[in-house]
Formats: structure tokens, C-alpha cells, sequence
């Protein structure tokens, strides 16, 4: 078991770009990493994937602490227009495929997120933004693959990096292709949790 310090929040997620957005929203939070396995069940649809992951992530580290710190999970992937579920990249391949897929085209980011206290769910939400990618050069792939920024990202690209050049246009929540849909979560954290950033507490 792993004894929690006296924060209001853990987040359970190893996400360098969850933990930057969360910090920068003056909440104090805790990280414990949940450890389960990421893949999809046959004939999972990527909204249920995602709650799922979500979900499971939440309440392994429910299992592991002794606290009733608030838990907050999230899972992202990306999920093309022929309706398939691009994860993070196994290799250079795999994620040239990606890329491949993704250029000149628009696809679907698709951010799971939940909030557990207790080892119980007190709210998962599914949030969705639609991203188009201008047609890339095959040069254009294989320089932004050696760069190595993809093999850590759902869909092989990140928004925030070196792929921006790559989006012609978004539809939703900018955060939410980072891997956590922020205004919404702020939003909960506040009514379900009663956390609040800084942003919003009085003089």
C-alpha cells in the first residue's frame, strides 16, 4: 500500500503534458502511476475504450492507496474517419502508418477522464475534438518520425510540438488533444470535489 501526502488530489496518470496542465492550474496534486494493461476489447468502440481506461486507471490506484484523496484518471487516443484506434506508435513503421493515415484527412481525439474517491466513481466523461491534418510530404513523415516526439503520443503526433504545422484546423478543446480536456475537468474538480484553481478563489 502507498501512503499519500496530504494533498486534496492524485492524479494517476505518468503524462508529462497532464501533469504540466494540471500544475499550471494552481491545484496541489500528488502522482501515483496506475498500472494496468491499455487495449482494446474485440469490438470496443474508442468511447468505451477510453471511459474504460479511464476508469480501471482510477481504481488501481484506489487499490494501492490509504487515503481518500479524489482520483483523477484519463486516457487519449486518437480514432481515424474509417473508425480505427491509433494509440502510441510501436516503432518507426507503425508510426509512419499513422501519420500516413492521418494526412489530408480529419480524425477524432478522444480524451476518457474519471474521478474516483473511496474506490468509488463519482464521475467519467468522454470528451471529443475533431482535428484536420493538411496532406503531408512523405520527407515531411520521415523527418518529424527521426525528431522522435511521435513514440510517445496517441495518433504518433503531438499538437503542442513539433506537429503543429501539420493542423489545418480544430474543432473542440485544444487541451483535450494533449491528453486532458482541462476546462471540463476544472469544471467537475469544483462541483464534485469542491477543488478549485487559483483562478478562482477570492481576494
Amino acid at each position: 500500500m502507498t501512503k499519500i501526502k496530504n494533498e486534496q488530489l492524485i492524479l494517476a496518470s505518468a503524462s508529462p503534458r497532464r501533469k504540466e496542465m494540471l500544475s499550471s492550474s494552481g491545484i496541489p496534486f500528488y502522482i501515483v502511476i496506475a498500472d494496468i494493461e491499455e487495449k482494446p476489447l474485440e469490438n470496443e468502440g474508442g468511447h468505451e475504450y477510453v471511459k474504460r481506461n479511464a476508469r480501471e486507471k482510477a481504481l488501481a490506484v484506489s487499490e494501492k492507496t490509504l487515503s481518500a484523496e479524489f482520483i483523477l484518471s484519463a486516457d487519449t487516443i486518437v480514432v481515424t474517419h474509417e473508425d480505427k484506434i491509433l494509440e502510441k506508435p510501436q516503432n518507426k513503421d507503425h508510426a509512419k502508418k499513422m501519420l500516413e493515415a492521418l494526412s489530408g484527412s480529419t480524425h477524432l481525439v478522444l480524451s476518457g477522464y474519471s474521478l474516483f474517491q473511496n474506490k468509488k466513481e463519482i464521475v467519467s466523461r468522454v470528451i471529443e475534438t475533431l482535428v484536420t491534418f493538411r496532406i503531408l510530404s512523405a520527407r515531411e513523415i520521415d523527418a518529424y518520425i527521426k525528431t522522435g516526439e511521435p513514440f510517445d503520443k496517441a495518433g504518433s503526433y503531438g499538437i503542442q510540438g513539433r506537429a503543429m504545422g501539420f493542423i489545418e484546423k480544430i474543432e473542440g478543446s485544444y487541451t483535450n488533444v494533449m491528453g486532458l480536456p482541462l476546462s471540463q475537468v476544472l469544471l467537475d474538480l469544483k462541483d464534485f470535489a469542491g477543488i478549485e484553481t487559483y483562478t478562482q478563489i477570492d481576494d
